[in-house]
């Protein structure tokens, strides 16, 4: 009996040793590349600033797209930016954890999407302690730890789906409003409030918003057919995510309900792109990413040069139709 104890103790200790040294064989690869790129960039004298720059996922196209402008905004301010972050859904580490990591290898300023959940207010008290600045990217945080925000407003952002529900194609009916859970709530209310204020002088529109993450652990997917096939009244559904407008579009199409259901995409990917030309998505709200990643280097190198930044800076939006698609424009 005392020798399997044994058995099992070393064992349980030899899966702790192996969990530890991949972390840190991570941690040490990173840093690693980071003072390489660090050296490179500081051996040519163009660069004074080494900024991190943690996308949602930086396989996104929208990331991607962030992190260009970032690196123009960077090269003409003699900026170096290290694009970091989850890398897929299989990642396992979070936006607060590559935070985390952004403020030991001690960037001189962190831009960043903020998941704003208890870890990510630790993060960035750490960030604060270090001195080092944070410009919260897309979702902002109710805590008071970092230097701007860079992003659509939330309430122009619920006045444009406003607007469009209102509008043709779309049919007289619910509208199905599914809430990001990524985001914080008082961004959720703003939002709903911009969405409120030109949908409520349309009386026939009833505005019902869920998130399809719950404490249930029901599957998102059988939670989203469900609330299209109890709806049978619903006309529009809005998502606020790539994740989420792929998930209607497949729930409508197996319910179909593809004459009767018309979606509003937030947010733009290949694939919603190309649900747009099919006609299975309405319209796209989409973000100019590559203004974001400009605005958030130079919001940042204001206040690394002077002390000062704005704290609220305004991205632009743009719609998308199949029409603006067929005529070129992105």
């Amino acid at each position: 009996m005392a020798n399997r104890r044994s058995t099992a103790l070393f064992v349980s200790l030899l899966a702790v040793s192996a969990l530890l040294l991949g972390a840190s064989t991570f941690f040490v690869v990173r840093v690693s590349a980071t003072a390489s790129a660090v050296a490179r960039a500081r051996s040519g004298a163009r660069y004074s600033w080494r900024l991190a720059l943690i996308g949602q996922r930086t396989d996104s196209p929208f990331w991607r797209e962030v992190y260009a402008g970032a690196q123009e905004a960077g090269e003409a301010r003699g900026a170096v930016v290290e694009f970091i972050g989850p890398s897929s859904d299989a990642d396992s580490r979070t936006t607060d954890e590559y935070l985390s990591y952004a403020v030991a290898t001690r960037a001189d300023g962190i831009l960043a999407y903020i998941s704003d959940e208890a870890a990510t207010g630790l993060a960035l008290g750490r960030a604060r302690d270090g001195g080092i600045p944070v410009v919260a990217l897309e979702n902002d945080t109710a805590r008071g730890d970092r230097q701007s925000f860079v992003g659509v407003s939330g309430f122009e952002l619920g006045k444009k789906i406003g607007s469009l529900v209102d509008s043709p194609p779309h049919r007289q009916g619910d509208v199905l409003v599914l809430l990001n859970p990524g985001t914080m709530k008082s961004s959720e209310n703003v939002m709903m409030s911009g969405l409120f204020e030109v949908a409520s002088s349309v009386r026939r529109i009833k505005v019902v918003s869920s998130s399809l993450t719950g404490s249930s652990g029901e599957n998102p997917d059988e939670r989203l057919r469900s609330l299209v096939l109890n709806d049978r009244n619903l006309s529009t559904v809005v998502c606020l995510s790539v994740e989420d407008t792929m998930r209607a579009v497949q729930a409508i199409i197996e319910l179909n309900r593809g004459d009767s259901i018309s979606v509003i995409a937030f947010r733009e990917s290949p694939d919603v792109l190309e649900y747009v030309r099919k006609g299975l998505v309405s319209e796209v709200i989409a973000i100019d990413a590559r203004q974001m990643g400009r605005k958030a280097v130079e919001s940042m190198l204001e206040f690394l040069e002077t002390g000062n930044s704005n704290d609220y800076v305004i991205t632009d939006m743009r719609v998308v139709t199949a029409e603006t698609l067929a005529g070129g424009s992105p």
